[in-house]
């Protein structure tokens, strides 16, 4: 085995910035929310809600820009921009002392987290804009210059509002210059409160909403009903989508009908309330009310859930991806190469993005039934940070294939022999390239912390080749259960 040299003074590395990710999870942040299905057509933050990271200084410095608050800038999250008042799960919230949780995926030295909310007079059909929010916090939590827990909740005073409102959540770095940015959809709905007016019977509003994506002809979607403890099945509607139905705005309002006609018995009410207090379903997103003299089994209910039944669509091209390598960076310069696999004829496009959402590298192909090697640059890239595949096929129709996104870990060239025997350190691979091949006795390099680890004899050997970007827990020197795989050298 080839034997690679590099110098000690790599372990002097530090985790950059880019490892401390985080988002807010209560009141859900727009990004959580794509992660857990709540939103649709997210994009790539489905997977990266962690990651909506810009330069700090919000509101007074020029980023995040305008119309780009909701993403940051980062180009590979710009679907978080779309703005409307039904575009996005709202989360019904109170006027007063509230907790914020935020969870950090990896910790790091903080300055303070801020909470801005937007003015009762905004526009929820316009791009957000610093225009829009009030221009001092409503909250801000010092952070002192330690790291946080994983998850650390704020009690904050929320200001009075109606209606649907944003908030802009910013976690904000002690040690570099960047701040991560979250926008939380919230809905001041008076749920569990005195209705202002006295004819208004709906007087408690379940969280969630009925809303979701584009469906296809023949597609059934179900509405689900849960109590605190339990899913109500007696309750659950089911809307089988005709051609008219299609878009996501006309089956909420045909579902929100559906739960009326079938509901009557139960007490509750699928639609927006209006000033009148009266219920009716609408174009969007909908909601269910219930009143307080409803049935004890329709009150014990707290939350809806949208499911869909996709019908088995005519898309019939495959797509594989496989064998991914790349060349030693130079320069900042590395040439990514992988195996091709497609039935039937696709254009693909090949995107490399890295941890904030900057395109490294693209490359784009039209093939038919095609098995080859497919290669191209990227470009100001580093041994030091993670870097994000992402493969998007579609065929002569428009119709999608997306396969799951890949990590890029890329490595430096190797130390010449020449180099001086001080601080040398001998390693085999550069974790996770090639994991398929470890073995008792492999030694690797973590660029994450600069530390070899050598991977244990039988048999704790298997786990060392078990890794994957959603499975991380044999990661050496990182993931929670590496020291039954490695040992630390």
């Amino acid at each position: 085995m080839k034997i690679k040299l590099i110098a000690l003074a790599v372990s002097a590395m530090t985790m950059s910035g880019a490892w401390a990710h985080g988002y807010l999870m209560d009141p859900p942040s727009r990004a959580y929310q794509c992660k857990v299905g709540n939103n649709q057509q997210c994009g790539n933050v489905t997977w990266e809600p962690q990651s909506v990271e810009q330069k700090s200084g919000f509101p007074d410095s020029a980023l995040p820009r305008d119309g780009e608050l909701a993403s940051a800038g980062i180009p590979g999250f710009s679907q978080l921009n779309r703005q409307s008042a039904d575009a996005w799960a709202k989360t019904s919230i109170k006027a007063g002392k509230q907790a914020f949780t935020w969870h950090h995926t990896a910790p790091h030295k903080t300055t303070n987290w801020r909470y801005y909310i937007t003015k009762q007079d905004w526009n929820p059909n316009a791009p957000l804009t610093r225009d829009a929010f009030e221009k001092r916090p409503f909250c801000v939590i010092d952070g002192n210059g330690q790291a946080p827990a994983v998850e650390a909740s704020h009690e904050c005073n929320v200001p009075a509002r109606t209606g649907y409102q944003a908030i802009y959540s910013v976690w904000e770095i002690a040690d570099t210059a960047n701040s991560f940015y979250q926008v939380a959809d919230v809905l001041f709905d008076g749920k569990n409160t005195t209705p202002v007016n006295p004819s208004d019977t709906w007087t408690n509003v379940l969280d969630g909403q009925i809303y979701g994506k584009d469906l296809r002809a023949g597609d059934k979607v179900k509405l689900r009903f849960f109590s605190p403890n339990a899913e109500t099945l007696s309750f659950a509607t089911t809307l089988t989508i005709t051609d008219e139905l299609t878009d996501k705005n006309r089956w909420a309002k045909a579902l929100a009908a559906a739960v009326n006609e079938k509901g009557k018995p139960w007490g509750l009410r699928a639609g927006m309330k209006d000033a009148q207090g009266n219920v009716e379903p609408v174009f969007g997103a909908n909601r269910i009310y219930i009143a307080s003299t409803s049935p004890a089994a329709t009150r014990e209910l707290k939350t809806i859930a949208i499911s869909y039944e996709e019908a088995t669509t005519s898309v019939s091209e495959q797509i594989d991806v496989s064998n991914l390598t790349s060349t030693a960076v130079k320069n900042g310069v590395s040439t990514l190469s992988f195996d091709l696999w497609t039935a039937g004829k696709v254009s693909v496009e090949a995107k490399v993005y890295d941890p904030i959402g900057t395109v490294k590298g693209y490359t784009k192909l039209t093939v038919t039934n095609a098995d080859q090697r497919v290669s191209f640059d990227l470009e100001g890239v580093s041994a030091k940070e993670p870097y994000m595949l992402s493969i998007i096929a579609t065929n002569d129709k428009g119709e999608p294939i997306q396969p799951e996104p890949q990590l890029v870990t890329l490595h430096a060239a190797a130390a010449e022999a020449e180099t001086p025997a001080t601080g040398v350190v001998k390693y085999d691979e550069i974790f996770p390239n090639n994991k398929s091949d470890y073995k008792s006795g492999t030694r690797v390099l973590q660029t994450k912390n600069g530390k070899v680890y050598q991977c244990k004899p039988f048999p704790y050997s298997g786990y060392c080749s078990q890794w994957s970007v959603h499975a991380t827990q044999f990661e050496p020197g990182i993931g929670t259960s590496w020291q039954l795989a490695w040992i630390e050298e």
